[in-house]
């Protein structure tokens, strides 16, 4: 009888090891079956927000925020918003102050880097380009930040009492590179989308548009300065 048990547990553990394999194999998905993961049947693209907040940098390291990069066709209030988002989220990473480990280089300091070293592609700087205006400027680590062109729409309906939603797809060109390692940190294409809603009565209240591109580069931003140190 003992022997009986034994056989049948030997059995069902090979069982499970089967089928725990062959699980594991339906969940695995190559690189080519996911190429089409990232956009869905509206032409719109998926994406995936951090939950992580932004924190002060608590290491001691010189970091260089190369000039801002816009080419999103934002104006008004919008690019205005924007761009603000940007450095606030860049003074919370870094916030300058005199006992913060991290330090930022100086304005005139890497303006001189920049014209010592100028970039073939301004919009789209290499890693070699980076490094060179790093060490010129004394940095450890450099951030390029660049905002692409935005897609908006608007939806919903306004008769006399109704909901509108405007909707800010945001695309932003991110590079961190590590200077004295000479690679990259972080060097991707975060997308996000912003939106603002708001009830409409007779056309008062219309939803922001300004407000629907500051949210995108807020979570475009967490995204970036949140996977590294």
């Amino acid at each position: 009888m003992k022997k009986f048990y034994k056989f049948l547990a030997a059995a069902m553990l090979a069982v499970f090891c089967i089928t725990g394999s062959a699980l594991a194999a339906e969940k695995e998905i190559s690189s080519i079956d996911a190429i089409d993961m990232g956009v869905a049947d509206t032409g719109e693209t998926h994406f995936t927000n951090t939950d992580a907040e932004i924190t002060a940098c608590g290491l001691p390291y010189t970091v260089a925020v190369l000039p801002y990069n816009d080419v999103s066709g934002l104006e008004g209030r919008s690019r205005e918003m924007a761009v603000n988002a940007v450095k606030d989220a860049l003074e919370e990473k870094y916030p300058g102050k005199k006992k913060s480990p991290a330090k930022i280089v100086s304005n005139n300091v890497l303006q001189k880097a920049l014209l010592a070293h100028p970039f073939e592609n301004a919009e789209v700087p290499t890693l070699d380009e980076l490094v060179a205006v790093g060490k010129a400027c004394g940095a450890d680590r450099v951030l390029f930040i660049s905002m692409l062109p935005v897609r908006e729409k608007e939806t919903g309906f306004m008769v006399i009492v109704g909901s509108q939603t405007y909707s800010a797809v945001v695309t932003m060109k991110l590079k961190c590179v590590d200077v004295n390692e000479e690679r990259f940190l972080f060097n991707q294409n975060v997308e996000s989308i912003g939106s603002s809603s708001s009830i409409n009565f007779w056309k008062i209240g219309e939803p922001s548009r300004a407000k629907a591109v500051k949210r995108g580069v807020e979570d475009c931003m967490r995204n970036f300065l949140t996977s590294f140190d």
